[in-house]
């Protein structure tokens, strides 16, 4: 009797474990469907037990720092495009986190960007970078950076640069398909009533 409350009890103790599990929103996109060195075949968001969101993008192929270099010009980039007040397809998008290639060197830079209305997107926190196998890369940030949403749609995108891409765009793949997005309940509101 005392072996079977104590297995209860250990059970009991797990259980609360296991249900802490993330388990991210995700998308799936099609194979192959990006002109550039870079195809998005998935994009994912999640929120990890610390509050911080975690954005994952993977592509079809292993990919490294040189994929986004460019020779002449600005460098590619890897960013989630998210979407809190404004639509998607009729507008851009409020923020971006992007992981981009420095001047120098091969560790790429994590930032979380603010669209303006007057200008060019305006750096707001930074990004975590981290790089679980070749064909994905995380990125985490802060609720705060994007004043704490109750939800929020998301897509991503790839962005290179070289001689068969067109300039000044360059080559981009979206996952899901622009203007297609996934969502991400961050918390519940109240019915108002």
């Amino acid at each position: 009797m005392r072996r079977a409350l104590a297995v209860l009890l250990v059970l009991g103790a797990v259980a609360p474990v296991a249900s802490a599990q993330i388990i991210p929103t995700f998308r799936k996109d099609s194979a192959l469907d990006g002109r550039g060195p870079l195809d998005i075949v998935r994009v994912a968001m999640s929120r990890g037990a610390d509050g911080r969101l975690r954005g994952e993008v993977t592509m079809e192929d292993g990919w490294d720092t040189d994929d986004l270099r460019s020779a002449a010009g600005p460098s590619g980039s890897i960013c989630l495009t998210l979407y809190t007040a404004r639509t998607p397809g009729a507008e851009p998008p409020d923020w971006l986190v992007c992981a981009t290639v420095p001047a120098a060197g091969d560790q790429l830079r994590g930032r979380v960007l603010r669209d303006r209305a007057n200008g060019l997107p305006r750096q707001v926190a930074a990004a975590t970078l981290s790089r679980p196998t070749a064909r994905t890369i995380y990125l985490r940030f802060t609720q705060s950076a994007i004043d704490r949403p109750a939800s929020v749609r998301f897509a991503a995108e790839a962005v290179t640069r070289g001689r068969r891409c067109p300039r000044p765009l360059g080559c981009r793949d979206t996952a899901p398909d622009a203007p297609g997005t996934a969502n991400l309940t961050l918390r519940t509101t109240a019915p108002s009533g």
